[in-house]
């Protein structure tokens, strides 16, 4: 179940990321590509256990999709790739292409909510 763990890390990553003011983590939005080795029902499933006693308890976990994008050294084209079996250039079908984008799993953005911060 390499979910968990990469949801783990995710996680440990968001928290790196906190304000020193955040009391509580609200919405968690990641960005992954097809190409990055598991799938968001994967992600979904990893971050619902993983979160349980951390500041990302009650968080929404919002997954945008990145499309794979190549380039072709034939064509000298960067392109989008609907069909992944296999992957090639939709132009030529060249197979050497090179993967620029669809591997992704990024930490796009955080919501919070802050601690109040009282003065006496």
């Amino acid at each position: 179940m390499h979910e968990l763990g990469i949801a783990q890390q995710l996680i440990e990553q968001a928290h790196l990321a906190l304000p020193a003011q955040a009391a509580q983590v609200t919405a968690l939005t990641v960005r992954l590509g097809p190409l990055a080795g598991l799938s968001a029902a994967e992600l979904r499933f990893g971050f619902e256990v993983v979160r349980a006693g951390t500041p990302f308890a009650d968080a929404e976990l919002t997954i945008e999709a990145v499309p794979v994008r190549v380039w072709c050294p034939l064509c000298q084209v960067e392109s989008a790739v609907a069909d992944l079996e296999p992957v090639q250039c939709p132009r030529c079908e060249e197979r050497t292409v090179r993967i620029v984008q669809g591997k992704e799993l990024i930490l796009q953005s955080l919501a919070v909510r802050t601690k109040e911060i009282y003065d006496t």
